[in-house]
């Protein structure tokens, strides 16, 4: 499960560990066992090597450039995402126009109400995890609410950006309560059991006849909220990213000159011509002849990231982030190139891939063999 989170979101990934490792500390008494601790750390080896080829490009574009997503409060502040937490009565009715839905709906809270009589029927060796997964689904449900103190937590905590995100494990925890529930209760279904359902059937009957609860506040659209500034424009985005983040710094404290450049290669200093010029996605090619300045420094129309290619006649050459966040070279007195620029991706990118690749095989002979 947490490499399948790691390929598709960072922050749900990081909730996951951190109750992972609680439930982990909470059972420490258990890595005693022979078999604990060998699938543990087989587990942990699949995890990494599987996730190589996103973990290893990430660390390796981290390190080669300063980019401001990871700058202090770019994600999110405390204080935000305070403000984003939930009202309690969004985990209960949805607004007849809203655009998200939080609510654990009628089924989920019925098959809870059950945990009074389940508990005392379900087996000793359950109990521990029964009291766990109940508690961390509670808990949960809390932590997506505005009244747990986000802004009391260390800044780290605040890269959830939207505490309604944590929902996924009460989602999770209360799943496996419910089927054990239901389990339980069917086994021996008495009169107390048909009150109580009956109870909590009127009173969710009145909620959503407005008797009881109405929910009045309007969601805003999401096509009415501003997704990014690069130009100064008010209604503009850029694919993978809501406002720049995922830029160079450089980049982002110049997104008017992203906005505003032509889509061409620049002489920031020196004196060249450039023919021939033709850009086509990933690929670009011209010809550039330099003049008497001892070096020409040059700025490509890419923004400055790992993995491109420069060939000066066929000969590789470096790269650097200019001041503006982009992809620049340079060329000496006199000089004369076909200049070639390719994504070919970093040597470590293509390692990593392999090493996942590999990993996927071994891993899947491994479940094969182990059941």
């Amino acid at each position: 499960m947490l490499f399948g989170l790691i390929i598709n979101h960072n922050i749900s990934t990081a909730i996951c560990i951190f109750f992972s490792l609680l439930y982990l500390l909470l059972n420490i008494r258990k890595l005693s066992e022979t078999n604990v601790k060998k699938g543990l750390i087989l587990n942990i080896i699949f995890i990494l090597t599987l996730s190589f080829f996103y973990i290893c490009p990430l660390m390796e574009t981290k390190s080669s450039a300063d980019y401001q997503v990871y700058k202090s409060g770019m994600m999110s502040t405390p204080e935000d995402t305070q403000n984003q937490g939930l009202r309690i009565k969004q985990l209960f009715v949805t607004a007849n126009d809203g655009s998200y839905v939080f609510e654990l709906g009628p089924h989920i809270i019925i098959m809870l109400a059950f945990s009074v009589m389940a508990y005392r029927r379900i087996k000793p060796e359950v109990k521990e995890q029964y009291r766990f997964l109940l508690i961390i689904g509670l808990l949960t449900l809390f932590m997506a609410t505005k009244y747990f103190p986000w802004k009391f937590l260390l800044e780290q905590a605040s890269y959830i950006q939207f505490p309604w995100r944590i929902l996924m494990m009460s989602a999770f925890s209360l799943s496996i309560i419910c089927a054990i529930n239901m389990s339980e209760v069917i086994k021996k279904f008495n009169y107390k059991d048909v009150i109580i359902l009956s109870l909590i059937s009127v009173l969710y009957i009145l909620a959503f006849s407005d008797s009881l609860m109405k929910y009045t506040e309007q969601i805003e659209n999401i096509e009415d909220l501003s997704l990014g500034y690069v130009s100064g424009k008010e209604y503009e985005t850029v694919a993978g990213m809501g406002k720049g983040e995922y830029l160079p710094c450089n980049a982002y404290n110049n997104r008017f000159y992203i906005a505003t450049r032509d889509n061409a290669t620049y002489v920031l200093d020196g004196k060249a011509l450039i023919e021939n010029e033709v850009k086509n996605g990933t690929h670009y090619t011209a010809d550039i002849e330099t003049f008497d300045a001892e070096y020409t420094v040059f700025e490509l129309p890419y923004i400055y990231y790992p993995g491109y290619e420069l060939r000066l006649d066929g000969m590789v050459t470096d790269t650097f982030e200019t001041t503006n966040g982009f992809l620049g070279f340079i060329m000496y007195k006199n000089d004369k190139a076909k200049v070639e620029v390719n994504y070919e991706g970093t040597t470590l990118m293509k390692i990593s891939s392999i090493i996942s690749f590999i990993s996927l095989i071994v891993f899947s002979i491994y479940v094969w063999k182990k059941h």
